[in-house]
């Protein structure tokens, strides 16, 4: 006989078995939870146990997002724009480089014998102009909301933060990586930095504006940390 039960948004499979002891395990690739129990178990001790494991099925749906993400990532043949996996082409063609996506195909035009760095800055460059030009609408729509001005925005690559904020010039800094991710993770991260203009410490107040405006933010969060910088 099989079950399901769900501890915080995480739905778990329970199994009733003609086995001695329960055991949880949380498969690769997307982190399915699959509790065994022995037949006639209580499903309130069912529960008490998972409940007792979630930090640790956390930690290993993390591992495997972050292993997945990572592969996409380091692919030759894919690209992620936007949490979606693109196949990726180069072509070599003479006249100016640039980047076409077409039913999720990525290709990317460079002149015949440019060197890797070039290409790798022509993706990079790429990242970053889609972002300047998805970010705005986003800003102005949380900048409304919260009722704070921003005088400007920057976008770079960055190796440890997905955002900046400094308080005293009303700026914000964002990282170009974020187009790898879902719209929802920019989202999270546009509101997260502007909130710091208001509190620019992690206090009380900080977190009562992020959960009254995304109440759901610790998921995104979640989401957005299972893959490395």
């Amino acid at each position: 006989m099989t079950e399901w039960l769900f501890v915080g948004d995480i739905p778990i499979e329970v199994a009733y078995k003609p086995v001695k002891s329960i055991r949880l395990t949380v498969y690769p690739p997307d982190g399915k939870v699959r509790v065994s129990a022995p037949l006639r178990t209580d499903p309130e001790f069912i529960r008490n146990f998972a409940v007792s494991r979630q930090s640790w099925i956390e930690k290993c749906q993390a591992k495997f997002r972050r292993h997945s993400l990572f592969r996409i990532e380091n692919a030759g043949d894919l690209r992620l724009v936007w949490g979606v996996a693109h196949k990726f082409e180069e072509i070599e063609e003479r006249g100016k480089p640039k980047i076409v996506i077409r039913d999720r195909i990525m290709r990317q035009y460079v002149r015949p014998g440019s060197p890797p760095e070039k290409r790798r800055e022509l993706l990079d460059a790429w990242y970053r102009g889609i972002l300047r030009q998805t970010a705005p609408a986003i800003i102005e729509k949380w900048s409304a909301r919260l009722g704070v001005e921003i005088r400007k925005f920057y976008v770079q690559k960055m190796k440890s933060h997905w955002g900046s904020c400094n308080q005293r010039r009303k700026t914000i800094r964002l990282n170009s990586e974020l187009v790898k991710r879902s719209p929802e993770c920019l989202e999270y991260v546009v509101l997260h930095e502007l909130i710091h203009i208001i509190e620019p410490s992690h206090n009380r107040n900080f977190y009562r504006l992020l959960n009254v405006n995304m109440p759901h933010w610790k998921d995104i969060r979640r989401g957005l940390n299972a893959g490395d910088l």
